[in-house]
């Protein structure tokens, strides 16, 4: 394999993984919203369906002003979410 293949190879896989850490970072608060949604459905008390769960979460980080704001927020539910196997009706209320 000569130099100007590899120089070649090498910044195509340069390219790449700039596009890839530059796509995580664009995605990142999607993805992390996600999941803590996910995670408050599942740890909602008996009988708060899923619509519920997710209008609110929106009203938890929607009143956060800025993006940076929503996403401290959304780790802060987060790990408070970790602790525990099921909200109860008065840590659900607390949210």
């Amino acid at each position: 394999m000569t130099i100007k293949k590899r120089a070649l190879i090498l910044s195509a896989l340069l390219a790449f993984a700039l596009f890839l850490y530059g796509a995580v970072g664009y995605y990142s608060h999607d993805l992390i919203y996600h999941v803590v949604e996910q995670s408050l459905i599942q740890k909602a008390p008996a009988g708060v369906d899923s619509q519920e769960a997710r209008l609110r979460l929106e009203a938890l980080v929607g009143a956060e002003p800025d993006k940076k704001a929503r996403v401290q927020r959304l780790l802060k539910i987060s790990e408070y979410l970790e602790k525990i196997q099921r909200l109860t009706p008065e840590e659900w209320d607390g949210l």
